[in-house]
């Protein structure tokens, strides 16, 4: 025991010098001789502040912001919200320029002409003649619907203008759980960072302590050959989680509508599950509640609501069309007056179809065809809906189990390391069994954070798969 204590002084300045050159982390730590290696690695690993090695690290200023603050930024920049709305607005006034066409068309004509010279009149050559003439024509006409046409129109343009703001707000609830996903996702990277961090100083510990054992004569070349295959592989693991955390972030911002290159941090320093959807409900209750509340569902019957009408416009093609015109003409010459006349006509146009016909029907055939991709893909798309959320469903249930299960195994994993030191320490024991037990207690962190995450994805996505996700439902549940 005194020997290993003896051992671990010798190496303190190299490891704490060795950390700092890797993470570039000023390191602040008190040894005391009569601490044992369980006790050297966490005071080492508790001086650390995770955050600044990421910032030091990435090389970036972080803003850290929660999860409401990224949902708030997110539903006032995300571009595709911007260019939804814009398109519902363009809907909007396409109807109303549908209904602009029962008005009636008003225009109005007029021309002055000066008249001089000669000019022969009954027979007689007229010389000197001057005169000016005005005509003043107010024409007002009204196509009396176009044989219904303009009223499918109406409706067809009523159609679209829903289906496009259904559009605008299930984007809104799209980009609420992506927002969500991708910030649980950056959680989970930061909180691999940190233990990935604690693995790679707990092995390079162990590596110098190897190398230390083998020279005294108490260990093997192979204990260091394992020792340095351990250490490189937690420098692989924990690059690997700088590099998700860099990527989620980039995610994370685009989505929000900000720089892509923005640095962002998630404001916990832990994960905690997030309960939305009610575990009493089954799959077709959640099926019935996506029926009724996703708006890419309500979009989609409005497209095919759409189609019809495009398609009832085109038969009009077969049908009279009536048109009153009224005009009221002001005429006569400066020296005359101008007088009042009137003109008042009604005039009826068929024609059997377009291009004799088969134009029409062609096109009644092919918007046939349209109706029918339209219903297609509405069905298809009930199958998707019902299949993602049985793996949402079946994902949640799941992790909700392995939550308990990983939980047990980390703190058996501790219970492991604090028994390998103890032996270690008393000489009953070898490094080895100390490795395989820092080991398997950091894959069983690893597992466990990353259930919660899952399961916290999951839970989003039945939500979001119901169409009852919503800002307040998401913030009202999110206990940081």
């Amino acid at each position: 025991m005194l020997c290993i204590l003896l051992i671990l002084s010798i190496l303190w300045t190299n490891i704490v010098f060795g950390a700092e050159k890797l993470f570039e982390t000023p390191i602040d730590l008190s040894f005391k001789k009569d601490c044992n290696l369980n006790e050297f690695c966490d005071r080492f690993i508790d001086d650390i502040d995770i955050e600044k090695f990421i910032r030091q690290e990435l090389k970036n200023n972080y803003v850290v912001l929660s999860l409401d603050e990224c949902i708030s930024v997110a539903l006032q920049n995300n571009f595709n919200i911007a260019i939804k709305y814009h398109t519902f607005k363009s809907s909007k006034y396409e109807y109303q320029n549908a209904l602009s066409k029962f008005l009636p068309v008003l225009s109005t004509t007029s021309y002055i002409a000066d008249y001089s010279g000669q000019i022969l009149v009954g027979g007689v050559l007229r010389d000197s003649f001057h005169e000016t003439a005005i005509s003043v024509n107010i024409t007002a006409e009204h196509k009396l619907t176009e044989g219904g046409k303009q009223i499918f129109q109406a409706k067809a343009a009523k159609c679209l203008e829903k289906a496009r703001k259904h559009d605008f707000n299930f984007t809104r609830s799209e980009t609420i759980y992506l927002v969500s996903r991708y910030y649980y996702e950056m959680l989970l990277a930061k909180l691999n960072i940190e233990i990935y961090l604690r693995n790679l100083i707990e092995r390079n510990v162990q590596l110098t302590l190897a190398k230390k054992l083998e020279k005294s004569g108490f260990g093997t070349k192979f204990d260091v050959i394992r020792s340095e295959n351990e250490s490189a592989q937690a420098k692989v693991n924990l690059l690997e989680a700088l590099n998700k955390f860099k990527l989620s972030q980039s995610r994370l911002a685009n989505i929000m509508g900000i720089d892509v290159d923005s640095a962002l941090m998630p404001f916990e320093d832990d994960i905690k599950p997030l309960h939305l959807a009610d575990d009493k409900l089954s799959i077709e209750d959640f099926f019935s509640l996506a029926l009724e509340n996703r708006e890419d569902l309500k979009s989609y019957n409005d497209l095919i609501a759409y189609e019809k009408q495009i398609k009832k416009v085109y038969m009009t093609d077969f049908v009279p069309k009536p048109l009153l015109n009224f005009q009221e003409q002001f005429q006569g010459t400066i020296s005359s007056s101008v007088r009042p006349n009137y003109i008042a006509a009604a005039f009826v146009t068929w024609q059997p179809g377009e291009n004799t016909i088969w134009g029409t029907v062609t096109k009644l055939k092919a918007q046939k065809e349209k109706i029918q991709v339209r219903t297609l893909e509405f069905q298809n798309k009930l199958r998707e809906i019902e299949q993602i959320l049985l793996d949402a469903i079946s994902v949640s249930d799941f992790s909700k189990k392995e939550m308990f299960v990983t939980k047990q195994r980390v703190d058996y994993s501790k219970e492991s390391i604090k028994l390998a030191m103890l032996r270690f320490n008393s000489g009953k024991g070898i490094l080895l069994d100390v490795i395989q037990a820092q080991s398997e207690a950091t894959q069983a962190r690893i597992e466990y954070v990353a259930t919660i995450a899952k399961y916290n994805i999951a839970q989003l996505q039945i939500l979001y798969n119901c169409g009852t996700i919503t800002e307040d439902g998401v913030i009202n549940n999110y206990k940081p």
